[in-house]
């Protein structure tokens, strides 16, 4: 079987690429073709020598001065712009002088990076988009089709992303950026000859959604924005080929979650408190639905419980499982109890920190007031102020609610409908805290 490997493009969000290639390494997942469009043509021209060294020291050295004479580092903030306002002036020059950003950098950083021969000897197939301008047609070549000498050339073909950078000529033919034409050359994969791909998407919503449920696709896209095409700060880089990583074992099921990363080998010794926590949900969304406020709400939507479950749990496609349910919980509990995602967390572990977090003695102060007002069995003034700044602390009201049996608390959750991730949390805490495994 032909296994591809399509690779999209995006500036400096490639790093995701790359994070994706270190999971395929470990997973031991071998491919025989490799597409690309733009900085996917860059990096895929590494997987297909499998010079993975270099395109760890690409992303690990790769500045600003890599790529363009006097350029820019486009950050999404202000203040980044405001602090490179000496640098605009240089840049805004040589930007009119050369119909586009100054790349002679860039040519030779590719120049010292891409290695032809060692392409063209490694018995994968290699292919790129680019556009080509007179006449103007889209192109999609393969390695035997790039004549010998010229891959280079027609990589900065497939990354010239004009405007900003200028069109590149190569024997008197001008093209631009493939980007134009196929961001994400999953088309041109199949067209070689692959049987399943892998496509390495680099946009949260994906370039090619018809491929996106296809048998014969894995569609891996980042669970969270990647920033800007041309943003050279080393911790956004460095966290993009994190979570390229920690994406692409959740394709392949190694992980789960959303934002946060769980090791799915746990799941297992959890079987009690996922069931009961499909239990407590289905019970709370029941008795949400019948509910006064019930008009309010669309079932499904993020206001609503389950709809809030779904909207943290990282599969998006097919039907949902209970395990599916129990990772969103524990997602929606380490959002709101602001547990760290920059590692993996084990089970285990996780519940332990949030466990710690609920039973802290100056977090669930006057938590057992929560619904008792003289007079008046309903969530006290006092405290509904108090959930709106804090999300933790409603979250421990509904939860030592539930624990005390608080009377009138299931009246209340017409109240929560409008809170139905604290709910949530809360209910996963009750549900793990009744299980006999041990944290």
């Amino acid at each position: 079987m032909k296994r591809a490997i399509a690779l999209c493009g995006g500036g400096t969000k490639g790093a995701y690429e790359l994070g994706a290639w270190k999971a395929l390494r470990e997973l031991g997942i071998p491919y025989q073709i490799v597409t690309g469009t733009s900085i996917g043509a860059i990096n895929g021209a590494l997987m297909a020598a499998g010079d993975f060294e270099q395109a760890c020291e690409l992303w690990d050295t790769i500045e600003m001065e890599n790529v363009m004479a006097d350029g820019l580092n486009l950050t999404t903030t202000i203040e980044g712009m405001y602090n490179q306002r000496e640098a605009i002036r240089p840049f805004l020059k040589k930007y009119v002088k050369n119909k586009g950003a100054d790349i002679s950098p860039f040519i030779e950083f590719i120049d010292r990076t891409v290695d032809e021969e060692r392409v063209r000897a490694s018995g994968r197939d290699y292919g790129l988009v680019t556009v080509q301008v007179t006449p103007i047609k889209p192109l999609e070549l393969t390695l035997n089709e790039i004549p010998q000498g010229k891959l280079k050339d027609f990589i900065m073909a497939s990354a010239s992303v004009f405007p900003v950078f200028p069109m590149q000529k190569i024997d008197g033919v001008t093209y631009l950026d493939g980007c134009y034409y196929d961001n994400l050359p999953v088309d041109l994969a199949l067209k070689m000859g692959a049987e399943e791909v892998i496509a390495v998407d680099l946009h949260t919503s994906p370039s090619h959604p018809n491929y996106v449920n296809k048998p014969y696709v894995t569609y891996i896209t980042p669970s969270r924005p990647l920033g800007t095409i041309l943003n050279f700060d080393r911790k956004v880089l460095d966290d993009n080929v994190r979570l390229g990583y920690y994406d692409t074992m959740k394709a392949f099921g190694r992980m789960a979650g959303k934002s946060c990363c769980f090791y799915t080998e746990e799941l297992g010794d959890w079987d009690k408190a996922i069931w009961n926590y499909s239990a407590r949900v289905a019970a709370a969304e029941a008795c949400l639905t019948e509910g006064t406020f019930k008009r309010f709400v669309k079932p499904g939507s993020g206001r609503h419980l389950c709809g809030s479950i779904e909207e943290h749990i990282g599969r998006k496609t097919g039907c949902y499982t209970r395990e599916d349910y129990f990772l969103g919980g524990a997602e929606i509990c380490g959002e709101i109890f602001q547990i760290p995602e920059e590692t993996p967390w084990g089970l285990k572990a996780f519940i332990r920190e949030i466990q710690g977090k609920i039973k802290e003695p100056e977090f669930y102060t006057d938590r057992d007031s929560f619904g008792k007002k003289p007079g008046n069995e309903r969530i006290s003034d006092r405290n509904v102020a108090k959930s709106r700044a804090d999300r933790s602390f409603l979250t421990g009201c509904i939860y030592y609610g539930y624990k005390q049996r608080m009377p009138g608390l299931e009246e209340q959750l017409n109240l929560l409908m409008f809170h139905p991730g604290e709910l949530a949390a809360a209910l996963f805490l009750l549900a793990v805290e009744e299980t006999d495994n041990p944290v």
